[in-house]
């Protein structure tokens, strides 16, 4: 397995997630644009609908920002969830005690997707329900969310053993 890497990049682009935004923002901004129309006081609707488009604007571009990224070679396991976690934290093989790949419920074990944790567990995921459970020592677990999860337990297989 010398020289072999698993890399992942997960995104929002392209999911239901993107599709569920637009079909939400679409009618209400339809909806505003009726309203500026017919209303007698066309400032206040236009502070009002500009202050709704920046913010949907905002939330989309948080939306379409967000990329879980994982890199695993034969020393250590490295992950970054940008635009919050911009370095790589990398967890060096001796360190991890053990890992394995998991099916987990997003909302019941961790509360829902994002970065979500504890002292003890956190959980980083985009989407799906499968992930990469590492355990790091002094009772510190993380989840590093997958959606290759077969390449990925191929690939564990043997990564602990060497």
């Amino acid at each position: 397995m010398a020289n072999r890497i698993f890399k992942e990049s997960q995104t929002y682009f392209g999911t239901w997630v993107m599709y569920f935004i637009l079909l939400t923002e679409v009618p209400i901004l339809i909806l505003l644009a009726v309203l500026y129309a017919t209303s007698d006081d066309k400032q206040e609707m236009a502070i009002a609908l500009g202050v709704v488009l920046g913010t949907m604007a905002l939330v989309f571009a948080l939306i379409f920002n967000l990329k879980l990224e994982t890199r695993i070679d034969e020393k250590s396991i490295a992950f970054r969830y940008t635009p919050f976690i911009r370095k790589w934290r990398h967890f060096p093989k001796k360190e991890i005690k053990s890992c394995e790949v998991i099916t987990y419920s997003p909302i019941t074990d961790y509360g829902g997707w994002g970065f979500k944790g504890n002292k003890t567990t956190k959980a980083y995921s985009v989407l799906g329900n499968e992930g990469l459970l590492m355990d790091v020592g002094e009772k510190k677990k993380i989840m590093i969310g997958t959606m290759k999860s077969k390449e990925l337990t191929d690939f564990m297989k043997n990564w602990m053993e060497e």
